[in-house]
């Protein structure tokens, strides 16, 4: 059985670049749901509520995909999804353009863990 260094040091670069696009997604969600907090309405304040808990999860997934299994990258394809549709329903709901560039890190998590370089590694 390897330990967790020796499989961190084989792990592809797709992968840790992904891992780092999660973390900026959880930074900004976190954040963003923080300061929004503020907005009027219980709409506003779930969503809020929302994005923080998303937020947190984005962090566990990150941290997750450190070790290859197959299920770990499905968490982060349905976690990326997720934050897309929550990004356009906040779009909808404050009419910001910020939070529909928020959608570009999740896209980009989900190309790069379809390429081949990361399908191999959570075979």
């Amino acid at each position: 059985m390897q330990s967790n260094q020796e499989v961190r040091s084989m792990k592809p670069s797709a992968v840790m670049f992904v891992q780092i696009l999660f973390y900026l997604a959880a930074l900004l969600n976190i954040v963003n749901g923080i300061f929004s907090f503020g907005s009027p309405g219980i709409v506003k304040k779930t969503l809020c509520i929302a994005m923080i808990l998303f937020g947190i999860a984005a962090v566990f997934v990150a941290y997750r995909l450190n070790l290859p299994r197959g299920s770990r990258r499905q968490a982060a394809i349905v976690l990326s999804c997720i934050l897309i549709v929550l990004r356009i329903i906040e779009f909808a709901v404050w009419g910001s353009i910020g939070f529909l560039l928020g959608v570009i890190l999740p896209g980009i998590v989900i190309w790069r863990l379809y390429s081949s370089e990361a399908k191999a590694w959570f075979r």
